[in-house]
């Protein structure tokens, strides 16, 4: 009477590389909610470097972006047998968790480059001066 569908749930594994940088980002959305909640006025209002990393003095809206991708990757995580394989539809999951911790992330990775492209271009002048 009723025929069953056939769905291709083909389980693709995840590579070792993969499944560091989902749990490295997954680590930096709890980093990121700790930080906001510890922070974030203060990241907002000290000066305009500082508030950078709040996307232009947003800490709120930086600490519930963390938030959200981390309750998305965190599902992942337990859907997906802690980042092992994936079908089809939690590789959507794993793409839109990563997109949303990328955005709330994204002030402070870019501090983060801003103190290395620093250090680097002091050492370079320092170097050819010496």
């Amino acid at each position: 009477m009723f025929r069953e569908r056939k769905t291709s749930t083909a389980r693709a594994p995840l590579s070792r590389r993969s499944r560091r940088w989902l749990w490295t980002v997954t680590v930096l959305d709890v980093t990121a909610v700790a930080w906001m909640l510890a922070a974030g006025d203060w990241f907002d209002t000290t000066s305009r470097v500082t508030s950078v990393v709040t996307l232009g003095g947003h800490h709120l809206i930086v600490l519930w972006l963390a938030v959200v991708g981390f309750a998305v990757l965190a599902s992942a995580a337990v859907l997906t047998g802690g980042f092992a394989e994936a079908d089809q539809l939690e590789w959507v999951l794993l793409a839109t968790g990563c997109a949303v911790s990328v955005v709330a992330l994204g002030g402070a990775l870019s501090v983060v480059a801003l103190v290395v492209g620093v250090t680097c271009l002091i050492a370079l002048l320092g170097r050819t001066l010496r």
